[in-house]
């Protein structure tokens, strides 16, 4: 019986004790619950939260400017040339808001790829400096982080060993395209094929948008050197209709043009038919354009068919601005100078003011008025000789006096040498 009260009394004892500690433990509870201990921890929830909602902020901002400069530039492939000076200053403030990042923002995935974009897009290459060395990062972005900023910085064996095992495709979506733009342009001139391959994927990356301008403006002077005449010009035919406007589109125009203008196979009343039918719904700006460019290269090589059939083109484009109906005029002169037709064409070659003419545009009157002169005169020297015969320099199916083609030949050559000299 005593060891049954001796139990009961410990139990007793027991959870006294518990309760005691229980009631120490609930004091001290409800002491850090006090008014102060609350307002500490959601001191501690506020510094957390604006934490977050900084570095949220500083997303938003970077995403933002990045947005804001790809519609920028899809202004200036729209024909803004206003845009370019809005461009510039996009991308000294991005770089601003880069150089200004802290560790939390590196370690937002979406900050470090809108940094890559921005040097690929043209930007400074020093912003990317703090990845280098950034442990938080993966490795292979690391590599690619050193990759961009020796491409930016013009280092291209660097660039392209960096480079080298990265598949464009297998990159984020919105790195894809530039990506893939920039390392295209590490082969253009040596690897041909994979630089097509490589714009093939920019282009498809990037539809109707600043990275498919660029690619197909880098692509076709490429099909053009490696003989795929068809494909390049396809490819310039939609380029025009869609990009005809860009504040670029000069530059793909005339590099369009050369080539066209050496290639003495091809077939010039159709490639040309071809090409106007493929742009009638082109800006009739952006199609005379085109056309002026390849009459003045071809003049320039002696494709004074190809000249005439180009410039006639433009003389039936409506409206025309005048400096491209006093363009075509005297392109379509320049042809007509080694035919029957001089005495007309001299007439329209004298009546052009060499001041509003460009440097090579009057390069190409004096050269069109020595040969029309050339002309007339052996025509002059010879009245009993003209008959009717077949066009003698490259495609004029206009009578000429015999005496007067090989003349002319001879001016053309002169011309030529002129011209190689002027240069």
């Amino acid at each position: 019986m005593k060891r049954l009260v001796w139990i009961a009394i410990g139990g007793v004892t027991l959870a006294a004790l518990a309760g005691g500690v229980f009631f120490y433990l609930g004091a001290g509870h409800q002491y850090e619950a006090g008014p102060d201990a609350q307002a500490s921890r959601q001191q501690h929830k506020t510094s957390a939260t604006t934490d977050e909602e900084r570095d949220a902020s500083v997303r938003a901002q970077t995403l933002g400017l990045l947005e804001e400069l790809n519609a920028v530039q899809d202004r200036v492939i729209a024909g803004d040339r206003g845009a370019l000076a809005e461009q510039s200053r996009l991308m000294a403030t991005i770089a601003s808001v880069l150089r200004k990042f802290q560790q939390e923002n590196w370690n937002d995935y979406a900050n470090v790829r809108a940094a890559f974009v921005y040097v690929l897009s043209g930007g400074e290459p020093d912003v990317l400096n703090p990845l280098l060395n950034d442990d938080m990062l993966y490795a292979a972005d690391r590599d690619l982080a050193e990759g961009i900023m020796s491409f930016a910085r013009g280092d291209t064996q660097a660039a392209r060993k960096s480079f080298d095992e990265i598949d464009p495709r297998s990159l984020d979506i919105r790195l894809t395209g530039p990506f893939a733009l920039a390392r295209a342009s590490l082969y253009i001139g040596e690897d041909e094929k994979k630089a097509i391959s490589l714009l093939d994927d920019a282009r498809i990356a990037g539809p109707h948008t600043a990275i498919e301008e660029a690619a197909v403006r880098r692509q076709i002077p490429i099909l053009m050197d490696v003989g795929d005449t068809p494909r390049a010009t396809m490819l310039m035919a939609d380029y025009v209709r869609r990009f005809g406007k860009s504040a670029y589109a000069w530059k793909l125009f005339q590099s369009f043009a050369v080539s066209i203008a050496k290639q003495a196979d091809l077939e010039d009343q159709k490639m040309m038919e071809d090409l106007l039918s493929a742009i009638s719904t082109a800006d009739p700006k952006s199609k005379a354009n085109l056309c002026l460019g390849i009459a003045s290269e071809a003049l320039l090589n002696g494709r004074i068919a190809l000249a005439g059939l180009a410039a006639d083109a433009v003389l039936k484009i409506t409206p025309l601005l005048p400096d491209q109906l006093e363009k075509a005029r005297l392109y379509r002169a320049a042809a007509d100078a080694p035919s029957t037709r001089a005495e007309e064409a001299l007439a329209i070659l004298s009546q052009m003011s060499r001041n509003r003419l460009s440097e090579n545009d009057n390069e190409i009157r004096e050269v069109a008025s020595f040969i029309a002169r050339t002309v007339i005169e052996s025509g002059k020297q010879r009245p009993t000789q003209m008959k009717q015969t077949k066009a003698g320099a490259e495609g004029t199916d206009t009578p000429r006096p015999p005496g007067a083609l090989e003349q002319a030949e001879s001016a053309m050559k002169e011309a030529d040498k002129l011209i190689s000299e002027s240069m």
